[in-house]
């Protein structure tokens, strides 16, 4: 097949420095306040960040300063201070050098108290200090609540042992999780080739493909794919103006066969050493490329997931809970996986895999059947099986990317069954290669699924049987688990609506949970459920 375009990318945005440069001005003024005087006298003033770098900043703020004024510098750290700091909310000290009166306020040039990425460094370690205080005080009224339903064991011994089964597997979860580390970065610069399979997304596919030009990576050593899976709206007018701007740009256009044919034409035409799969919806940080790659180096890496938030977050209070969602997927889940090499999906917002690896294999995965009919959803869930099988797969949390999520509840709930669906499929078959590669990693992984099935069992057999004293045990004991998730979320990355982490468990158990039997017994319809 031929594309639309093959010529090389020249003349792209120039890759930006990951440090602080000498000085620079900021890409639009952020927001911030000027915290000036302790104690009572404390008193904050509106303000904006002009530019910055490791030493010095300017500002511009409401009313007069002096020079040599100690002030707090309060704000949000800019994305350019690196992944591991998004989010996070911090007063910086400093003390103003050099004022210049204003109509309305003044201008300030600031000096740093200490160099500025020893500054922000501190403070999320402060932010981490104070959060996993309240985190073991959550965990210890934990141990207890469940150590007072000891006494219920004979009463109800189903109960208790199912408790202390889910009660090891997310105990065992949050430790892993807390000794995870992404993999080292050692200067590892392959060729990459990035893949997008889209159909009617005339909306979004602009973005991604900007996205993936904007992120900081030699030119010559990527290369973009686009494959249109048989759009009917506006998509292949869209890429045709990103064709325009971005001449190194690949596109292919399908008969509308499936996400899996579009996806397998990418990684047939792709020269990259290294395949990234991006959504059609999904918004690249500019280092993601960077920092998806590392690990390659070694040939045992078979793939590696990045990490994915809500770009609609803030849109109601179900967005939030799905990004909320999204963090504790791959902070509590994918991470203690990558600990043993053997995560068990790698999500088609940001993934990697080594191309040399998917050749062998694409026929089998693209063919796929399943209660003899060929398998359309979870390829990615699929595609991780193959490659798990003989290759170890990571979780990157440093390679960051953002999606757009369902905003209402009937979209949402088309989703999750479809989800559903691959992970009822892909369960036996991941299940098989874990026992095989680790033990314990499946042991955690079995435990999951008994979490799964046996948790909405659980509520309809309490409220059944009317035992309302075990119900409300359970119920507050999910709470209290809700908790532990969310403060555990808030400790990995500032996240300001953690406490709905306890809502979110409570809707998964008592109202999605039941969507799992619904998903086995539909398993052989096909469609995608949000298309």
């Amino acid at each position: 097949m031929t594309p639309t375009t093959a010529a090389p990318l020249e003349g792209s945005e120039r890759a930006r420095p990951a440090v602080l440069p000498a000085h620079r001005p900021a890409a639009k003024e952020i927001a911030t306040s000027l915290v000036i005087g302790r104690g009572w006298s404390r008193r904050a003033r509106p303000a904006a960040l002009l530019s910055h770098d490791a030493h010095e900043a300017r500002v511009r703020c409401s009313g007069a300063l002096e020079p040599g004024t100690r002030v707090r510098v309060r704000l949000s750290v800019p994305s350019s201070f690196g992944p591991a700091y998004q989010k996070l909310t911090c007063e910086l000290p400093a003390v103003a050098t050099k004022v210049r009166a204003r109509s309305k306020g003044c201008e300030a040039a600031l000096r740093w108290l200490r160099p500025l990425p020893e500054l922000v460094a501190d403070a999320e370690a402060r932010r981490r200090r104070r959060i996993g205080l309240l985190l073991l005080a959550v965990l210890l009224l934990t141990l207890g609540q469940r150590w007072s339903a000891l006494r219920y064991f004979w009463y109800d011994p189903v109960f208790e042992i199912y408790s202390v089964i889910i009660g090891l597997y997310f105990f065992s979860r949050f430790y892993f999780a807390a000794v995870h580390r992404p993999p080292e970065d050692k200067g590892y610069e392959p060729t990459v080739s990035v893949i997008i399979s889209v159909r009617n997304e005339e909306d979004g596919i602009a973005e991604a493909i900007s996205s993936c030009f904007s992120a900081e990576y030699p030119d010559e050593k990527r290369e973009v794919i686009v494959v249109d899976d048989g759009s009917t709206d506006g998509t292949p007018r869209e890429i045709a103006r990103m064709l325009a701007l971005f001449p190194g740009l690949k596109s292919y256009r399908l008969p509308p066969q499936g996400k899996r044919f579009a996806m397998a034409e990418g990684i047939r035409e792709a020269t990259g050493e290294i395949v990234v799969m991006v959504d059609s919806d999904t918004q690249l940080d500019r280092m993601a490329l960077r920092q998806i790659v590392r690990g390659f180096e070694d040939p045992g890496l078979g793939a590696a997931s990045g990490f994915t938030s809500a770009a609609n977050a803030d849109k109601n209070m179900l967005t939030r809970m799905q990004d909320l969602r999204y963090l504790v997927s791959y902070e509590l889940m994918k991470a203690p996986e990558s600990v043993f090499g053997c995560v068990s999906c790698c999500p088609g917002c940001l993934s990697a895999y080594r191309r040399a690896y998917l050749l062998p294999i694409l026929d089998t995965w693209l063919n796929q059947t399943f209660l003899g009919r060929r398998a359309t959803f979870g390829d990615d869930r699929s595609l991780t099986n193959h490659i798990l099988r003989d290759y170890r797969v990571i979780y990157n949390p440093l390679a960051l990317s953002t999606t757009l999520v369902p905003e209402n509840w009937m979209h949402y709930l088309r989703q999750q069954c479809r989800w559903k669906k691959s992970w009822v499929r892909e369960f036996p078959i991941a299940g098989r290669i874990l026992l095989r590669r680790h033990p314990v990693a499946a042991l955690s992984f079995f435990a999951s699924a008994v979490c799964s099935l046996v948790s909405p069992i659980m509520v309809i057999r309490y409220v059944w049987w009317g035992k309302s004293d075990l119900l409300q045990y359970y119920l507050l004991g999910m709470v209290f688990f809700g908790l532990l998730t969310g403060l555990f979320a808030l400790w990995r990355r500032p996240i300001r609506y953690w406490y709905l982490s306890w809502v979110w468990i409570l809707t998964q158990t008592v109202f999605m949970g039941p969507q799992t039997y619904y998903a086995m017994l539909t398993l052989r319809r096909n469609h995608w459920g949000t298309r």
